[in-house]
């Protein structure tokens, strides 16, 4: 490296250099406030009488080198020289023809090179039009007016509006003397110092995406020639399919993924991207030419313009159920068969669907974490080729899932789940895919669909007064509002216009849909809890013909054996024996049955659940003889220390009432507590090594 203080009309004006403003850099950014302060800035040194630093340029020498010229790609500084040159440009306009003519041969104009060189500084594809327009003083069309380069051309045309000849060549002067710092980087053919030096130095300015640093890893070159090759052919097309240009870093993310088959942090994404290929015999050319390919997959994926119908259909619906974690296996599989099986492809995206829209609504896991490791596995087996590509394999291993938060729910979860809540966005993804499998075509796109609560989200008095009353309708509101029984597919205009309206005023609208599974509703009849319950059955009967459920688990979920530190997975009972405080429970799995605990105090009274059904006879006598209690005589207890199973609530803290057994459970317990009442109830059924216990 070699840094030698300079005058920036010196640097310019060497007639033997070309600058390169390589394709890996951002286009031209200065606004007019930046402009205004270097035009005051050279205004201030005439009035001081001294000189005014601007910067560091930074740069090497590229390899495309003739013996008239040198290529200079630059690093760092191209916004300033690039301000500098439309700077002269407007300048040029105040001077004499024979002045004029000077500039442009000295620091615009390379006369005697042919016409790919013949503009001094070779602009980005974005900018490089405009630019050699003002260059070479052609009048631009009225869309490259619009262009922040031909915009400050035009501020620096007003702000010398006023200058005579005299004073323009004073500025001049000032400008050609502006302050740099001459910084070759001297480097010959070490191509990751050159990546390390760009990083660094715009670690400083506004912040890179993930896409500008791995564009510019990708390009980096000694010849820009080849730069501008990888750029036009691969990289250009790849942007070219995104109007959002974040988008690209989020499919450089799960582009790494199908690499790796883990997640990637966002923070730690560029690092692990350039680890992960510097590690790698891949050239950056394959690298560029996989990228394009992936990316025009992705691109259907986001945009929803997959060329294929069915396909399509499929990724609206994953889409709907907010699905971004399939995004990297889709890649794999979209590479692998939708040139070769899409009827593979369209069977295989269609179960993914399935297992999405079970996962979401039934919710096994509040975290992101399960569902990933569960795709990831999968995505990882498919890349090193360790199970075929085909659906029942697909439907094999997400029948398998390594761990229970990830799992495919079964058929009882699903029942379950659609009785109670469901989400509205999940709803209307399960009631537009029951209604396309029961009329195999449905002209209306799902986005353009709405849900509508047939009993309303707010009850009028109307309302209250049909249910029965204010309690009857609060009790059915609070219980059945989201049931997907109340829940039905209609188009906006419709949804807008029976709002909170009362049955009957609905009964039209619902009759006239264009959907079959809304328009089938039981109009005639009052619209109350028995009503939507009837409707809740049938949509279930649908849902269990037509989403397609797991097989039966024949594989344990993944436990990690005990050690003394203690780790987040999932441990044997009968070997548990870690202070928990601090921890979070998960799931409770009985013979590879996982049943989810959103918090320790569910603990006991979900496994009191499990265990009455295995045998009520123990539990029972558990129960009678007050097997398991706690240390304290509190109550009074007349079978002594204080009870944490009970028939009686008034001897617990805090009691849930496990209605099949008729018996009271304490939830007002510790985490410690509550993991070790668990193993006690356990321990009496002999049955430890029956259960797992899922904790992170």
């Amino acid at each position: 490296m070699k840094a030698v203080d300079e005058k920036i009309g010196r640097f310019i004006g060497n007639s033997d250099t070309v600058f390169i403003i390589p394709p890996f850099q951002r286009n031209y950014s200065w606004d007019e406030e930046q402009c205004c302060e270097l035009f005051d800035d050279i205004l201030d040194s005439i009035k001081k009488q001294k000189t005014h630093y601007i910067g560091n340029i930074v740069y090497y020498i590229g390899e495309n080198n003739r013996a008239s010229f040198s290529e200079y790609i630059l690093i760092d500084g191209q916004q300033r020289i690039t301000s500098i040159l439309l700077l002269l440009c407007a300048i040029r306009t105040k001077l004499s023809a024979e002045e004029a003519k000077k500039l442009e041969k000295k620091f615009l104009i390379n006369e005697d090179e042919d016409e790919k060189y013949r503009v001094k500084l070779k602009q980005t594809e974005g900018d490089s039009k405009v630019f050699e327009k003002i260059i070479k003083n052609e009048v631009p069309t009225k869309e490259e007016r619009k262009n922040r380069l031909f915009k400050n051309y035009n501020y620096f045309l007003e702000r010398l509006a006023d200058f005579d000849e005299e004073k323009t060549l004073e500025f001049y002067n000032a400008t050609a003397n502006l302050d740099i710092v001459d910084l070759n980087l001297k480097i010959e053919k070490d191509l990751e110092a050159v990546q390390k030096i760009f990083e660094k130095i715009n670690s400083t300015g506004k912040e890179l995406s993930v896409a500008d640093l791995i564009r510019n890893y990708l390009l980096i070159s000694n010849k820009a020639d080849t730069q501008q090759e990888l750029y036009d052919d691969y990289w250009l097309p790849i942007e070219s399919l995104y109007q959002d240009k974040d988008k690209i870093s989020e499919f450089a993310k799960h582009y790494l993924i199908t690499k790796r088959g883990i997640w990637v942090e966002e923070k730690k994404m560029y690092s692990t991207f350039k680890l992960y290929f510097d590690n790698s015999e891949i050239e950056k050319e394959d690298i560029l030419k996989e990228f394009l390919n992936y990316s025009k997959y992705f691109n259907w994926f986001i945009d929803e313009n997959c060329p294929d119908a069915k396909m399509n259909i499929s990724i609206k619906e994953l889409n709907v159920l907010k699905s971004d974690d399939t995004y990297s296996l889709l890649l794999v599989l979209f590479d692998k068969l939708y040139e070769n099986n899409k009827a593979v492809l369209r069977k295989i995206l269609n179960l993914l669907s399935d297992f999405m829209l079970r996962y979401r609504i039934v919710s096994p896991t509040n975290g992101s974490g399960d569902i990933r490791k569960t795709l990831f596995t999968l995505l990882s087996k498919i890349i090193k080729g360790d199970i075929e590509l085909d659906y029942d394999t697909i439907l094999y291993e997400l029948s398998n899932s390594p761990s229970p938060g990830g799992r495919f729910p079964s058929d009882e979860e699903f029942k379950l789940a659609l009785n109670k809540y469901v989400n509205t966005a999940y709803a209307k993804a399960l009631l537009y895919k029951l209604e396309y499998k029961e009329v195999r075509n449905i002209e209306v796109d799902i986005r353009k669909v709405t849900i509508e609560h047939l009993m309303p989200q707010t009850l009028s008095e109307e309302w209250k007064t049909y249910l029965g009353g204010e309690a009857a309708a609060s009790l059915i509101y609070n219980t059945y509002l989201n049931n997907i029984g109340n829940l039905a597919l209609l188009s906006q205009s419709l949804n807008s216009e029976n709002s909170n309206a009362i049955w009957e005023k609905k009964k039209k609208n619902i009759e006239n849909s264009q959907f079959v599974l809304t328009n089938s509703i039981e109009t005639d009849c009052k619209w109350d809890k028995e009503a939507i319950k009837r409707r809740c059955e049938k949509l279930t009967e649908l849902a269990m013909k037509h989403i397609t459920g797991p097989l039966e688990r024949d594989r344990d979920f993944e436990s990690i054996e005990i050690t003394e530190n203690f780790t987040s997975g999932i441990y044997n009972a009968k070997d548990f024996n870690f202070n928990v405080t601090g921890r979070t429970i998960k799931t409770i799995i009985y013979e590879n049955t996982p049943y989810t605990v959103k918090a320790w105090y569910e603990l006991l009274a979900i496994t009191c659940k499990i265990l009455y059904e295995c045998d009520n006879s123990i539990f029972d006598s558990i129960v009678k003889q007050n097997k398991i209690h706690k240390s304290t005589s509190k109550y009074s207890y007349y079978f002594g220390n204080d009870p944490i199973l009970c028939a009686e609530e008034k001897y617990l803290v805090y009691p849930y009432y496990l209605e099949e057994a008729k018996c009271y459970v304490e939830m007002t317990l510790s985490a410690n507590r509550a993991m070790h009442y668990t193993l006690e109830m356990i321990k009496e059924y002999n049955l430890l090594d029956k259960f797992k216990i899922e904790i992170e």
